[in-house]
């Protein structure tokens, strides 16, 4: 028989055995031979095997996990990694680093996306702010204007209402346009005339600048004019003009002592020394001394000037200074002079013959009467009337064609008549 017989896998009958037990390995088909159980294909090491499949398992845990660099293999390598598994180990975390950056740079991709849309909202807000805020201003300042307009020609309370309206917007604020319109809107309450407002825009003011003078002066001179002397003074400016005022009104209720009082109370207060001065002058003449008011006008006329005024009263004075100086013993009233004649009477009045009468009345005939009234002849009457000639008459004409000067209570004139007009008026 041939000994090249075809091989059959499921026929196992034709194949030669060999005794077992030998150690050796059997035939195969084309001279292949058998690998022993338990032993490995390439190099018949006991175990090889399984070790090759425990080492991909073992990188394929470590690929899985990659916590630790020198975390022991599971091929039992002594708890040292092998090449492969720290590349692997690296190219993860080089993977995980990545993640990490992309994670990054998305997050700071959305802040700047954040942050530029945050920041075109703010430019178009403030644009729109900026366009709002110059309309605002632009229709304050109209108002402002349209205030001022008004308040010059007199319209006090559309003033008012225009001013009001420039304020719509300071939301209780005062800054410098606010403290302009106040002191309009004031000046307009001031002049309307309404004292409380106007003092309450000035208390307004006092508030946001509480030592400013002129706020005080303003507030002080609402109170004035309501006849409020005391709180006027409380604000501690222009004492000297408010002591003035209320020594014009004992002046004119006669009390003078205490208007002199409160007229030395002003001067030190150091304001309205003009008016004080002229005022003390008055007081000292309504009591009746003449000389002493004679000094108070001299040296007010050396330091402030004589106006018409004051020359008016210097020159009275004077003619009652010369008049007291020339009455002679045995005259009779106050400040009554007597010639050669008799029974000359009356205030200041002198007499160079009989009949003589009237206050101030001077005569040089007989007959002569009324009050300072000056006489050449016969039959001269009336106030103040002068005469050349006989029946001379009405107050203050001159008869000859020529106008008698005026004259006062307590005047004096002789031939030539030279009086001056005294008003007693205080100034206030």
């Amino acid at each position: 028989m041939s000994d090249y017989r075809r091989y059959d896998s499921g026929n196992t009958r034709n194949q030669p055995r060999r005794p077992s037990g030998t150690g050796r390995s059997q035939a195969t088909p084309y001279g292949q031979r058998q690998a022993a159980p338990g032993r490995s294909r390439d190099n018949g090491r006991p175990g090889a095997g399984r070790s090759r499949d425990s080492g991909r398992r073992g990188a394929g845990r470590s690929r899985d996990s990659a916590s630790s660099r020198n975390r022991p293999s599971a091929s039992g390598g002594g708890g040292r990694m092998t090449n492969s598994e720290r590349r692997i180990v690296e190219d993860e975390r080089a993977r995980a680093r990545a993640r990490a950056r992309k994670k990054r740079r998305r997050r700071q991709r959305k802040l700047l996306l954040g942050a530029f849309c945050l920041l075109v909202l703010c430019l178009v807000g403030g644009a729109v702010f900026a366009v709002a805020r110059h309309k605002r201003e632009k229709q304050k300042q109209e108002f402002l204007e349209a205030g001022i307009g008004l308040l010059e020609e007199g319209k006090f309370e559309e003033a008012i209402a225009q001013l009001d309206d420039a304020l719509q917007w300071s939301k209780e604020e005062v800054g410098e346009f606010e403290t302009t319109v106040l002191l309009y809107r004031a000046d307009a309450e001031f002049r309307l005339p309404d004292y409380s407002a106007a003092q309450d825009t000035y208390e307004i003011l006092l508030k946001a600048d509480p030592e400013n003078a002129d706020y005080k002066k303003g507030a002080a001179l609402c109170l004035v004019e309501k006849g409020d002397y005391d709180a006027a003074l409380a604000y501690g400016v222009m004492d000297g003009y408010i002591y003035n005022l209320k020594a014009v009104e004992q002046i004119r209720a006669e009390e003078y002592d205490a208007a002199l009082e409160l007229i030395e109370k002003g001067k030190a207060a150091g304001d309205s020394q003009q008016d004080l001065a002229f005022n003390e002058a008055v007081a000292w003449e309504n009591k009746g001394d003449f000389a002493k008011a004679l000094e108070l006008f001299e040296a007010y006329a050396a330091q402030y000037g004589a106006d018409d005024t004051v020359g008016r009263e210097l020159e009275f004075l004077r003619s009652r200074q010369s008049s007291a100086q020339d009455i002679p013993e045995g005259g009779s009233g106050d400040g009554a002079a007597s010639g050669s004649g008799e029974n000359a009477s009356g205030d200041g009045a002198p007499a160079g013959s009989e009949g003589a009468s009237g206050s101030g009345a001077s005569a040089g005939s007989e007959g002569a009467s009324g009050s300072g009234a000056s006489a050449g002849s016969e039959g001269t009457s009336g106030n103040g009337a002068s005469a050349g000639s006989e029946e001379a008459s009405e107050n203050g004409a001159s008869a000859g064609g020529e106008s008698a000067p005026a004259a006062g209570a307590g005047s004096a004139s002789g031939e030539e008549t030279s009086s001056s007009a005294y008003s007693g008026e205080a100034r206030g």
